[in-house]
């Protein structure tokens, strides 16, 4: 990526672009994983009728798992404004 020195365009600071990725990431993860425990609970609890206590694993798994879908797109954010 090349900059034009001529340009009088100010890019945005680099706290503002991480803030606000990671800002998007968390809502759509936290979306998902609602979604998520809503069909786990619909469908292991509500359908399947198994105990809370055994599908609670799952939604620490899941969270797991979304936790590394916000920190790796954040990441990459960051490391593309800093170049």
């Amino acid at each position: 990526m090349s900059s034009n020195k001529n340009s009088t365009e100010e890019s945005p600071s680099l706290a503002g672009v991480v803030v606000g990725a990671f800002s998007v990431i968390v809502l759509l993860a936290s979306i998902a994983y609602t979604v998520i425990l809503s069909v786990v609970n619909w469908a292991a609890i509500n359908l399947l009728a198994y105990p809370v206590n055994a599908v609670a694993p799952f939604a620490v798994i899941s969270g797991a798992i979304l936790t590394i879908a916000i920190i790796v797109p954040t990441t990459l954010v960051t490391v593309n404004k800093t170049n």
